[in-house]
């Protein structure tokens, strides 16, 4: 079967094991997209060649146009720096990870005092340029939350391993497009 669409929020395990008997049932998508499963390398490189032209959404990559506004390291800087220090490719949950300190030592310089109140005083007042972009919990349609660039990419293989690289930019057109959407081969 060729010609569908395969879309989702699962797992690992159990979009590999769906990818697997898919795979051994002859469902052959142009096009499958999962949410969650697909957000490390080592998930998609457990598929094999399979894994190859999978797409997901992507909440941040090495070449985001932000820097944090606590060190002023860039995402690439960040993502070396990382594989540098633990031998493991990038993943988009560093750049959260670096963004919460940043925005918590930003938090606590701008309160009032650290009681309570002064904390929470200094969170409703944040308006914040991070690593993953711009962070302001007021004037969004939802109170206390706050958005950050959404795109989408896909898993392909370069230089012998796989890359997430954004396809698709059009709700955050300041993140740069790394390459255009494949089909899964066949």
């Amino acid at each position: 079967m060729r010609g569908w669409i395969v879309t989702g929020n699962l797992t690992p395990p159990d979009f590999a094991t769906f990818w697997s008997q898919a795979g051994q049932q002859g469902l052959k998508p142009k096009i499958a997209t999962i949410g969650k499963a697909l957000l490390f390398p080592s998930s998609v490189n457990a598929m094999g060649e399979r894994g190859n032209g999978l797409t997901t959404e992507v909440w941040w990559t090495p070449t985001h146009p932000f820097k944090s506004g606590l060190t002023g390291v860039t995402p690439r800087q960040l993502c070396d720096g990382y594989t540098a220090a633990s031998g493991r490719q990038w993943t988009p949950p560093i750049g959260y990870k670096h963004a919460i300190f940043e925005i918590a030592i930003d938090i606590l310089k701008r309160a009032k005092s650290l009681d309570p109140q002064g904390v929470l005083e200094g969170i409703r007042t944040t308006d914040y340029n991070s690593i993953v972009g711009r962070v302001k919990w007021t004037g969004s349609p939802v109170k206390n939350i706050t958005k950050t660039p959404l795109v989408a990419g896909q898993w392909q293989r370069r230089n012998g391993k796989f890359d997430l690289v954004v396809t698709t930019n059009a709700p955050a057109p300041e993140i740069p497009v790394g390459g255009p959407l494949q089909m899964l081969p066949t």
